[in-house]
């Protein structure tokens, strides 16, 4: 059968539009690096001194230095929102040491008076940075640039996913597939204040490498209202900050297991108005995504990307900023045993190009103004040779996306007042082929369409700061039009409250949540049903999501060094989205249940920096069951849709794990040494089998047998059902119908073998999985299939700074 189809829609922008225009609406710049902080160093005369500035934090874990000009000026840009302590310095000056709070991107200035005193080499000020931010009432966890500089080498497109996984709360599935707290669908990355929706795994997208970042920051929880969209977790990426004025130039290369070869160059120019930033990456490795085979067959990948940044100081009033990146990824489909034996070959490749404009104007001392462009298109291709088993595939899909967004801050002392919005088209592409490979050149399904989406987003929010009390307070208003129209007004609360005596900050925050169905194969999975196929008996349009996301903890300084963050939230969805499986394609689309409930535990305790060991552990404690009938979604014979179409019943998400640990130790024995170790674990994730006992047929036989004895020979002529290796069937606990746990021991060691003055050659040596274990993440689910962690992990990295 032969069906294609070539469609346009164009949606009315909505009647919300001229008040976007009229408020320069939207930006979600809170949590990124947009605040700037002027000093200006004078002597007891009033005479300006050229004098060393730092500033420093540990909530968050944030450094910036700086050198005053002869009028005794210094400027830190990009600062994130926290609490500091500034430090400046100048020989025959009494060291100075000022509290600084950051709240907003609106510029701050303050005057620093050295007082005279001995002339001194060195001085040592025994004050630390506040480890708590009492009145934060909903603060990211982040990883700073040297948590993101010694991160262990890992084979291409997952070193930023690894740092993210450190934090409590986050799930990594097959093929790097991000979890927030048991979300599927949901996790949404900005880049530089700019909000980027699809799904990023490397499967679908080129991977983010932390090669171009300064920092990451995570939120799941106290959400401000002018996040929208995807919110299961928010993963926030600052670009690299220039640090000195003059050239600087950075290589990092690495080699290692698995064939793996990764490399980037970056080059800063930095003048008192003007800083440049140019970086090229690339790589390749024999082990792309997580194989379903102990022989990790066909598995290459490579990359190769640019970007480029310049940030102008127009006026002292007005910065404009362009930002460009393109990346390219190509990788070949990881064959089971029965796909090699045919000789299949499936190659995949993703290719992103995006241009980011910012314009920003300080009214005054207390009121800025943001506006910001966006264009972007993302295309995905996969393509089959004649040998391919099952089924021939052929897909070539895509965006083109502009966005304008905007905001407007006013900052008092004790609010902080934020207005915005945002205006976003998406032109969407889909061309798909589907064939028995005996019958080719004839195909059975042939499928095209394009479809324009419209989404706008309103906000206004407050944070409140009175005393010992802090409050988000905010409001979102949301509309979505593609396949279906739908509007939603989300209010946003986070509280919190600061026992002065015990040094103790209490928390508890409300999101609602409106979540629009992915763009991943939409198109076709609506348009499947319509096609004629003999397996596919219907296609119900797949709803928007709606949540409502709870959470109450507290945050505690334990001693000088050490913070504890610890929190209990739940989490209840309406038309919980997932995903399945386009027949034996591997293409996923997404599909909805009823209704679902997360909830979980998270602990963390992390020593930032003390004296010379710093070190984390983070725990997890997650439960999430959903529950059917199936509410949207494509409707395939024997597929998850079609089989909970018309049943309730309650079953464990596919997220469900119910323990995650991760943790860290860091020494250094000396100032240009260190060493680390940690460990990852997970206790395992549910596993899809049949139900021995379910006669389908109703011949009184089993139709499917999922022990572990027919998994391993079950093989003929007529079915030949992939025999499953013995040491894989081992690492499955049928009777609990678990993945086994999962653990991974892993070592660092590296030194600055050569410096001089901002000049640096670093030797990073990793170890990971160091026993070699065997981990199962997925195991012969009807959608995830079987994926196999790596094993041991050799890697040697070499950074150089000039």
């Amino acid at each position: 059968m032969h069906w294609s189809a070539r469609r346009t829609l164009v949606t009315p922008l909505f009647f919300a539009l001229p008040l976007l225009a009229a408020l320069l609406t939207a930006a979600l710049s809170a949590q990124v690096m947009d605040g700037r902080l002027e000093v200006k160093v004078t002597d007891p005369s009033g005479r300006p001194v050229p004098a060393s500035v730092r500033l420093e934090g540990r909530s968050p874990d944030f450094s910036a230095t700086a050198e005053a000009d002869d009028e005794g000026r210094a400027a830190l840009r990009r600062l994130p929102p926290g609490v500091y302590q500034l430090l400046v310095r100048q020989p025959g000056f009494e060291d100075a040491v000022e509290p600084v709070e950051i709240r907003s991107a609106v510029p701050q200035t303050i005057e620093i008076q050295l007082q005279l005193g001995a002339v001194r080499d060195a001085v040592t000020v025994e004050a630390e940075p506040p480890l708590l931010d009492p009145l934060q009432p909903s603060r990211p966890m982040r990883a700073g640039s040297r948590q993101l500089s010694e991160t262990l080498g890992t084979t291409l497109g997952r070193s930023t996913i690894d740092v993210v996984t450190t934090m409590p709360g986050w799930l990594l599935e097959a093929n790097a597939v991000l979890h927030p707290r048991g979300s599927e669908y949901d996790t949404q990355y900005v880049v530089d204040g700019m909000p980027v929706y699809d799904n990023r795994s490397i499967a679908f997208a080129p991977a983010f490498e932390n090669s171009e970042f300064e920092a990451v920051n995570i939120l799941t929880a106290g959400i401000p209202a002018e996040y929208g969209r995807r919110l299961g977790g928010v993963i926030a990426l600052d670009t690299r900050r220039a640090n000195y004025r003059g050239h600087r130039s950075a290589v990092d290369l690495q080699g290692g297991s698995y064939d793996t070869y990764l490399g980037s160059a970056s080059h800063q120019y930095a003048a008192e108005r003007t800083v440049v930033s140019l970086g090229l990456q690339g790589g390749q490795t024999d082990r792309y995504l997580d194989p379903p085979s102990l022989e990790n067959f066909t598995n290459h990948g490579s990359s190769s990307g640019f970007n480029a940044r310049l940030e102008q100081d127009l006026t002292d009033r007005d910065r404009l900023t362009f930002y460009l990146r393109s990346n390219h990824a190509g990788f070949l489909v990881p064959n089971d045993l029965v796909q090699q034996a045919a000789g299949q070959r499936q190659d995949r490749t993703s290719a992103e190009t995006a241009g980011q404009i910012h314009y920003q104007h300080t009214f005054s001392s207390r009121a800025l103004g943001s506006v910001r462009g966006m264009v972007r298109d993302l295309t995905s291709r996969l393509w089959s040779n004649t040998l391919s088993t099952p089924v021939y595939v052929n897909q070539d899909r895509g965006f083109r996306e502009g966005a304008v967004i905007g905001d407007l801050t006013v900052q008092g002392e004790h609010h902080t007042f934020k207005a915005g919005g945002d205006l976003r088209l998406n032109n969407i592409r889909e061309r798909f082929l589907l064939a028995e490979p005996d019958e080719l050149p004839e195909t059975d399904l042939e499928f095209g369409d394009k479809r324009r989406s419209t989404e706008v987003g309103l906000f206004v929010q407050d944070q409140i700061r009175l005393g010992r009390f802090a409050a988000n307070l905010g409001v979102r208003f949301d509309h979505y039009a593609l396949l279906i129209e739908d509007n939603a007004i989300s209010p946003r609360v986070a509280l919190s409250y600061y026992v002065r005596e015990a040094d103790l900050q209490l928390y508890a925050s409300y999101d609602r949540i409106f979540q629009p169905p992915p763009i991943e194969n939409l198109l076709l999975s609506s348009g499947a049903a319509g096609l004629g196929l003999d397996n596919v008996d219907d296609a119900v349009a797949v709803p928007a999501s709606r949540a409502n996301f709870f959470e109450v903890g507290l945050r505690k300084p334990l001693g000088r060094a050490v913070r504890l963050d610890a929190s209990h939230y739940w989490r209840t969805f309406r038309n919980y989205i997932d995903d399945d499986v386009f027949f034996n394609t591997g293409i996923s689309f997404p599909i909805t249940f009823d209704t679902a409930r997360i909830e979980g535990t998270e602990v963390r305790l992390e020593m930032p920096r003390w004296k010379r060991v710093s070190s984390f552990v983070s725990y997890s404690n997650m439960m999430g069951r959903a529950t059917s009938p199936v509410t949207g979604g494509l409707f395939i014979q024997g597929g998850e849709a079609e089989e909970l179409r018309d049943v309730v019943q309650h079953f464990p998400i596919t997220q469900d794990q119910r323990n995650t640990v991760a943790a860290q130790v860091r020494v250094e024995p000396h100032r240009r040494m260190w060493l680390s170790a940690g460990v990852r674990y997970g206790s395992g994730l549910p596993v899809e089998l049949e139900d021995d006992a379910d006669d389908d047929d109703g011949d009184g036989d089993d139709d499917e047998d999922d022990s572990p004895e027919a998994l391993a020979d079950d093989e003929d002529d007529d079915n030949p059902v992939q025999p499953i290796p013995q040491a894989i069937l081992d690492r499955v606990n049928f009777e609990r119908g678990r993945v086994r746990p999962n653990f991974s021991l892993d070592f660092s060691v590296g030194a600055r073998v050569w410096e001089r003055e901002q000049r640096s050659a670093t030797l990073q040596v990793d170890l990971r999985n160091a026993t070699d274990r065997l981990n199962v993440i997925n195991f012969s689910g009807l959608f995830s299939g079987t994926a196999l962690a790596p094993g041991r992990q050799v890697s040697v990295q070499l950074k150089l700074r000039f």
